[in-house]
């Protein structure tokens, strides 16, 4: 599986930059370069503030933003746990929540809020370079009261292949020892798959940060096989986001459905 579709390389502001840009393009073999010498479609981009992956052909940057901004706003008035998402992944009053894997991470704006609902939460993208924003924004938020709590019920974050990922944390549970020979592996009650939407007719209306993320990263072609890998692995159950009105993910018809304006949440419950 490609990590980049477009080329990309890795950037530093000011000098005083330049060592954690370079270590970081040592670390994945894309090429390092001051912002102004910078000559590729993508930029990954290190600057006094936070890092950010920038598109130069669209002049358009994103970065992560845990305490302030859309997610901190979202956190306070998305709804709690009335909000669908909420709904789709079995949380009930009264009950611990539960355990999340996030297997399509992106750029963790969903893992956020279940984490703020109080879920465990792994979170698997394939991307280093998306991975290295997350990494980045836990880094600035950690001083924070509210995102340390989270960062303690658990928010860890792993660059892998989501099908990858699940097949080796299935054959850790098809193993007749498991629990003696793994046992720190945590075996998700949820499976939360959030593929990359369809392209859309008009790109204008496409939000920015999914402009990038398709640059980077194109479209899912595996949907479906990772949706098998899923219902393999999760106690519980496996969700599924989906635009409104779009084509389920596989043959395999959802238990049922929650829905919201614009989205659409599958849900495949397992059987005990």
């Amino acid at each position: 599986m490609n990590i980049a579709k477009t080329p990309i390389s890795i950037s530093y502001r000011t000098n005083d930059l330049k060592e954690a840009a370079l270590n970081y393009s040592k670390m994945t073999g894309y090429p390092c370069v001051a912002e102004d010498d910078v000559n590729t479609s993508l930029n990954l981009n290190f600057t006094n503030d936070f890092v950010e992956l920038c598109d130069r052909e669209k002049n358009i940057s994103v970065h992560i933003d845990f305490i302030s901004g859309d997610l901190a706003h979202r956190k306070q008035f998305g709804g709690g746990r009335g909000q669908s998402i909420a709904k789709a992944i079995g949380l009930k009053q009264g009950s611990a929540p539960p355990t999340v894997l996030d297997a399509t991470a992106g750029l963790a704006k969903d893992a956020f809020v279940l984490a703020c609902l109080g879920c465990p939460m792994i979170l698997v993208e394939r991307s280093p370079f998306i991975v290295e924003l997350i990494r980045d924004a836990i880094e600035r938020a950690k001083e924070d009261e509210h995102f340390q709590s989270i960062l303690n019920t658990g928010f860890e974050v792993i660059q892998d292949s989501s099908i990858n990922y699940l097949h080796q944390l299935y054959e850790m549970l098809t193993d007749s020892n498991s629990e003696n020979n793994y046992p720190d592996v945590i075996y998700p009650d949820v499976i939360y798959l959030d593929p990359m939407y369809p392209d859309r007719k008009k790109s204008a209306s496409v939000k920015k940060n999914m402009q990038i993320l398709q640059t980077l990263l194109g479209k899912d072609e595996d949907t479906s096989e990772l949706l098998d890998a899923a219902l393999k692995v999760a106690k519980k159950r496996v969700v599924v986001k989906r635009p409104k009105g779009s084509s389920n993910l596989s043959k395999v018809k959802p238990t049922y459905q929650v829905n919201s304006k614009k989205t659409r949440y599958d849900i495949y419950i397992i059987p005990q």
